[in-house]
Parts: C-alpha cells; structure tokens; sequence
C-alpha cells in the first residue's frame, strides 16, 4: 500500500490545461487532460471577415512546448498565411490550404474566444470543448503542457469539478 502511495504522490503525468488570462494571480484553471508528447490537439474557428472555417493544429513537443503541426482554410482573409515564410510548405487541393512545415514551438499559446462568430472549438482527444462554454467569449484563455505529479493532476481535477458544480 505504501508503494501504491508513493507512486501516486510522485508519479510525473503530462497534463495539458486550459487557464484564464486575466490578472496572472488571479488565473482559473478551466480544464486539463493528460497527454504525450506527439499527441496532437486542434482549435477550430470561423474567420470574422471571410465567416470560413479555419484549423489549426498543433503537436505536443518532446520538451512539452505547443508546434504548430498546420493550419487549414479556404479563403485568404487578413491574419491568415498568405505565402510561404519561414520554410512553411502549401498544399492546395480543392480549394483548401494547408500550411505546414512550421518551426515554430511556444511554451504557452494564447486564444481570445470570439465573441460574434469565431465559436473557437478545442478537439483534443475525444474531447470537443466550445472555449466559450469554459469561459466568457471576449476572454483570454491560455494553452500549457506541464509535467506535474498525478495526486497534483488529481487535485486539480477536484478543483475543476467543484468549480463546475458552483
């Protein structure tokens, strides 16, 4: 029993998590599930201009940063790729884009939840989660892979679940 213990209490589990960006000290942990690295997760949006679907995909570094694996539209619009930079590949087939071949890794990733029309979307997993539906459209939510130990995974998930219920 003492062993069983000791291996939940030190255990280290990667846990992808979702917070609030308001003030740093007054971030809210809104949800968090355990992954891998080489897992990859999704964010998909409609484009306030163009009012078209966007994807972008990112993969879980070995080092736990997020890269940018693609991004996925079919129509340009402003503060979307409009050329290869960088060493980014294109890929057109049926009026799709698909940008690749990023070199681009981030510690944590900012998304501003749209208010109107984006209805950013989280797909990691098997989970599908509305941003809006965890926290305010308008608000600023943010991306983040830490190693943590599981009683502490386990901890926060009673955080979550009691904020869920209030």
């Amino acid at each position: 029993m003492t062993f069983f213990a000791l291996i939940i209490t030190f255990f280290p589990v990667n846990s992808f998590k979702v917070y609030t960006v308001e003030k740093e000290e007054e971030s809210q942990l809104l949800y968090h599930t355990l992954v891998k690295p080489g897992e990859r997760f999704s964010v998909k949006w409609i484009h306030s201009i163009s009012k078209q679907p966007v994807t972008e995909t990112y993969k879980i570094g070995k080092d736990l940063r997020i890269q940018i694996y693609e991004m996925i539209f079919n129509h340009h619009s402003p503060n979307l790729p409009s050329f290869p930079v960088e060493g980014t590949k294109w890929e057109i087939k049926n009026g799709t884009y698909r940008v690749y071949n990023y070199n681009r890794s981030y510690k944590e990733l900012l998304v501003r939840i749209g208010i109107v029309i984006a209805n950013h979307t989280l797909y990691i997993k098997n989970d599908i989660i509305p941003l809006k539906e965890l926290y305010k459209p308008g608000g600023l939510v943010k991306f983040r892979i830490d190693k943590i130990p599981f009683i502490k995974y386990l901890r926060e998930e009673v955080i979550i679940w009691t904020n869920k219920k209030s």
